[in-house]
């Protein structure tokens, strides 16, 4: 083996494979809304069901794609295999590269090109012709098997027992080799130390919350004083309404997560039928950091600006006039998030009341944003006043 051009090879890992491994992370997610029935499209490149087998006797001349509860290749693909499954099981040929997402991963039979897998175990126990790269938490290259080209590998345990043409390069909680290295071995061992949780302080927890609670109300004041003080109108108004209008959010969001989902998937299969490398990486890459800046979005929402809202609009009302400095506003929201942090830190009725005022804010904060967006001219319902009521 070259020192430049293996050593290359040993440390880096290129953006094909992580866009790759990315896909069959996303792959997997999926696996609970497979249908049970087997069944076939997009003239036989598309196979899904509770159990999907390809016979021996079968040879798949195009790429394959499966999706199913178990899924087990014993013919020949003359293609790319991507598959996600609860198992996997590869005892024929495939003439390509296994992208592979499941439970227990095993390639018992020859792959002659790369073997890519994100899962809880990877067993290979035939040959691979070109690299394989898992992530996971068990990989085992068993005796007799052999491994092309480098192993690159993020794992909680890994055995080497069969033969590793190139290098080996990764991290794991343990290495064990019994076979052979073609190349050199950049394996680090990751040996974390259990430590003992730090003993919780309600008190000193609820007086953080408080203070994020403020800091976040107090912003959201300065920069949107008007929607801050519409949400807090419409909850005071029609807090049955906001009840329900938080029920619907939440709903919306892990609806809205689900077909994100789906939505980066079939984009990127898509994408990947015609070759568009650079564009799955944007696809996946992109789609994840949309879906993540929804849920931080989300979540602090639901932590704290909720909190914020409820609180305000109980300072209204025991002092309902609007009007007078910011300061007095930030005197009645600290006033406000002071009670709510107290009742949903107490033992017991905490988490329901916390639950309670999630939706009372969500749901403020949705009513607002639906008559804020509500096209002018058509029949929308008043929008929330900022006065009194």
């Amino acid at each position: 083996m070259g020192p430049s051009g293996r050593g290359g090879r040993e440390v880096g890992v290129n953006r094909r494979r992580v866009s790759l491994l990315a896909l069959a992370a996303l792959l997997f997610l999926l696996l609970p809304a497979v249908a049970l029935a087997q069944r076939t499209d997009l003239g036989g490149k598309l196979m899904s069901g509770d159990t999907v087998t390809i016979p021996a006797s079968e040879t798949v001349n195009h790429d394959l794609y499966l999706f199913a509860g178990t899924a087990t290749v014993n013919g020949t693909v003359k293609g790319d295999l991507v598959v996600a499954a609860g198992q996997v099981q590869i005892n024929g040929t495939v003439d390509g590269d296994v992208l592979a997402a499941g439970g227990s991963v095993s390639v018992a039979g020859t792959v002659t090109g790369d073997v890519r897998v994100v899962g809880g175990q990877l067993t290979i126990s035939g040959n691979v012709a070109q690299d394989v790269v898992a992530a996971g938490g068990q990989l085992a290259v068993l005796s007799g098997s052999k491994v092309g080209e480098d192993l690159i590998v993020s794992s909680g345990d890994v055995t080497v027992e069969g033969a590793v043409a190139g290098s080996v390069w990764g991290t794991a909680g343990s290495y064990r080799r019994s076979g052979t290295v073609g190349g050199s071995e950049q394996v680090t061992i990751s040996q974390g130390r259990p430590t003992a949780p730090a003993a919780s302080n309600p008190v000193l927890d609820a007086v953080r919350h408080f203070v994020t609670v403020v800091l976040i109300g107090a912003l959201a004041l300065w920069l949107f004083p008007r929607a801050m003080r519409a949400a807090d109108e419409a909850l005071r108004r029609r807090p049955l309404a906001a009840v329900l209008s938080g029920l619907l959010t939440l709903v919306a969001y892990i609806v809205l997560m689900i077909v994100g989902i789906i939505v980066i998937v079939i984009v990127a299969a898509v994408l990947g039928l015609v070759r568009l490398d650079a564009l799955v990486v944007i696809d996946v890459i992109g789609g994840i950091l949309a879906l993540c800046a929804i849920t931080l979005a989300f979540v602090v929402a639901a932590a704290f600006l909720a909190d914020a809202v409820v609180g305000l609009a109980l300072a209204r009302l025991v002092a309902p006039a609007y009007g007078g400095t910011r300061w007095r506003e930030l005197a009645l929201l600290a006033a406000g998030a002071a009670a709510v942090v107290v009742v949903t830190s107490l033992p017991v009725i905490g988490g329901l009341v916390k639950f309670l005022v999630v939706l009372l804010g969500l749901g403020a904060i949705a009513m607002w944003t639906y008559g804020a967006w509500w096209p002018r001219g058509t029949s929308a319902p008043p929008a929330v006043a900022g006065g009194p009521s």
